[in-house]
């Protein structure tokens, strides 16, 4: 992930958590979608792949955090 991309995640991670809460899970659950598109983030855990990729996860884990679930 370069900086931009980190940038422009994190800004619309940031957008998305100033909408309604009806709102927010559903657009919270489409960043979560692009995140595993755009980077190949597999679906079960996966250690190796984690220690790879530092910050993908941790935005990732960021935003699933945030749901309400």
């Amino acid at each position: 992930m370069t900086v931009g991309e980190m940038l422009a995640y994190t800004k619309r991670f940031k957008e998305i958590m100033r909408c309604s809460s009806s709102l927010r899970d559903l657009r919270l659950a489409s960043l979560m979608n692009d995140l595993e598109q755009a980077y190949e983030i597999p679906a079960l855990r996966n250690k190796e792949f984690e220690k790879q990729h530092p910050f993908v996860m941790q935005l990732y884990k960021t935003v699933s955090e945030a749901r309400s679930l």
